[in-house]
């Protein structure tokens, strides 16, 4: 069955995104680990100039499918989540905008979640 699900994950996300890494302090990091597809890479929560802040991804890596999703989740279940948006691409370094009053201490996992068949892809924990 978990066979099935895996391969009605059709490709959907982009292939390849280079994006330039944001400068900052980084207020937290993790590496990415493989659950329903292999999934590597590392991720990190970086506070930038002007009280921005993001989350980056770099050399990232993990399946395609339809509807993957960037959730921060105090754990893998995926009971409760901030959804971030879309996958921006499969593999490459890309980052997200974060609003600052998440609670990064609660939502310290990183979730790459295949929405369509109720999936998790990868996580990472944030340190």
């Amino acid at each position: 069955m978990l066979m099935a699900l895996i391969s009605s994950c059709k490709k959907n996300v982009p292939d390849n995104i280079q994006e330039q890494v944001p400068q900052g302090t980084v207020i937290k990091s993790g590496t990415f680990v493989s659950n329903g597809k292999t999934t590597s890479g590392t991720v990190r929560i970086v506070a930038g100039q002007n009280n921005t802040v993001k989350l980056v991804f770099e050399n990232f890596s993990t399946g395609n499918g339809p509807d993957v999703r960037v959730w921060l989740s105090p754990n893998t279940t995926a009971a409760t989540y901030l959804e971030l948006g879309a996958l921006k691409a499969v593999t490459g370094t890309f980052s997200y905008d974060l609003n600052s009053s998440i609670d990064y201490i609660i939502n310290n996992r990183v979730l790459i979640w295949c929405e369509d068949v109720n999936l998790l892809f990868g996580h990472a924990v944030l340190q």
